[in-house]
């Protein structure tokens, strides 16, 4: 479990590393498949899947990785971050409403993906793993700002 930590805090220390303009995982797919395993195998520890029910979850899990990673999260971030007082009005709108269609994105596919994850996983297992991908965002995010601080 710890050794599965450690990967996964390596992987998301190296993507840190990678400047903006070079964090499209679409160049860099063996980067991207890496890290969608490390967080399977986590995934799977922590939602104590048999390899049976692992085998049915694991492609449903990386199609919907696929489409998660595909919304850029950095520009929903944005405008927690931007100085309102700088953006014009028409700047001030296309961040709101591009932070509202990455939002509604997001929610359009968790809600699809619910249905396929229920399929093979307990509602229970779907609120676990949920918790576990938000447990190693947090795990990620502070490795990422200790190693910045180095």
């Amino acid at each position: 479990m710890k050794n599965i930590v450690a990967v996964v805090l390596f992987v998301a220390a190296l993507v840190a590393g990678l400047n903006a303009e070079s964090q499209n995982f679409d160049r860099f797919p063996r980067l991207r498949e890496r890290i969608t395993q490390a967080k399977l195998r986590e995934i799977k520890a922590s939602l104590k899947l048999d390899q049976a029910t692992f085998d049915r979850f694991s492609p449903v899990y990386v199609r919907y990785e696929q489409e998660v990673t595909s919304i850029d999260f950095r520009k929903m971030g944005r405008l927690l971050k931007v100085d309102s007082d700088s953006l014009s009005a028409t700047e001030a709108d296309l961040l709101i409403v591009n932070q509202i269609d990455a939002a509604k994105r997001l929610v359009q596919i968790r809600e699809k993906y619910y249905h396929e994850f229920k399929q093979v996983l307990a509602p229970q297992q779907i609120i676990k793993l949920y918790q576990t991908e938000a447990e190693l965002r947090k795990k990620v995010i502070q490795e990422i700002k200790r190693r910045q601080n180095l």
